[in-house]
């Protein structure tokens, strides 16, 4: 371990072999950090947070804080978790659940940009990119390999699909593998499907599903009927899965053509 002789580390912190802590930060006795982890400085690990290997925390970035939320009683024990080889750039604030025994969870291989806020109870998924000043209110998921556009806000309780890519504010669930800015889809995510390798045949697929979805003239309800009725595979399943459980704040909504090549 390399710990510089500014930083104040709890005996009861966990930390793994490797790790290099920076000047003046401050890890709490909650702390479970992983080998070979890089904390620079002026970080605040707070409350219980565990890490996996690999991580890269930049400097000024709190993780661990209550949650922003009036109800919250500080007596509540909840935490925050990492997986591994995540990089968390300058000045990000991750806060723990807000509900007993409650977790706000990152997988493997993120990025999170200068500034990027995730609140409380959000769940992000691996190789996620979400760049800088992003804000995400509580319990907003994004799955795999979604890309966000800086300066985005998501409205709490909502979802980003697996590789989608979206900037701008959101207040509904973006389903995976689209293109979308101001809570409206302009298309599929093509360049995104492309560099995830996805065939020829998968990506046909997306856009007869995106078709039947955005551009037949049938409502939600309706679209998800015909799918129904509709030979698809995997790929065009897993889209209209995430549409039929989209719950109350449904869908974004269409906003005008895009390629779909």
């Amino acid at each position: 371990m390399k710990i510089h002789p500014t930083a104040i580390v709890d005996p009861g912190a966990q930390i793994g072999g490797e790790v290099e802590i920076g000047p003046y930060s401050v890890i709490g006795s909650g702390a479970v950090i992983g080998e070979k982890c890089m904390l620079q400085a002026h970080v605040v690990i707070e409350g219980s947070v565990r890490m996996g290997a690999g991580n890269f925390i930049g400097h000024g970035a709190i993780i661990g804080t209550s949650p922003q939320d009036l109800s919250f009683d500080p007596k509540i024990r909840s935490s925050v978790e990492l997986g591994a080889g995540n990089v968390v750039r300058e000045h990000c604030t991750i806060h723990r659940g807000s509900t007993e025994g409650s977790t706000t969870s990152m997988g493997d291989g993120n990025f999170l940009m200068v500034g990027t806020h995730l609140g409380h109870n959000c769940t992000l998924g691996n190789g996620v990119v979400i760049a800088n000043d992003c804000l995400l209110a509580g319990y907003v998921r994004v799955d795999d390999r979604a890309f966000i556009g800086g300066g985005s806000r998501f409205h709490q309780g909502i979802r980003m699909g697996r590789l989608v890519m979206a900037e701008g504010r959101f207040t509904q669930n973006l389903p995976p593998f689209l293109s979308a800015a101001k809570n409206q889809v302009y298309g599929i995510n093509v360049v995104g499907l492309r560099r995830a390798e996805f065939s020829a045949a998968d990506r046909d697929e997306i856009k007869r599903a995106f078709k039947l979805l955005y551009r037949s003239g049938l409502n939600t309800k309706q679209a998800l009927e015909k799918a129904g009725e509709t030979e698809f595979g995997p790929i065009g399943r897993e889209f209209f899965e995430f549409v039929a459980n989209a719950g109350k704040r449904g869908i974004v909504s269409y906003g005008g053509s895009a390629s779909e090549d």
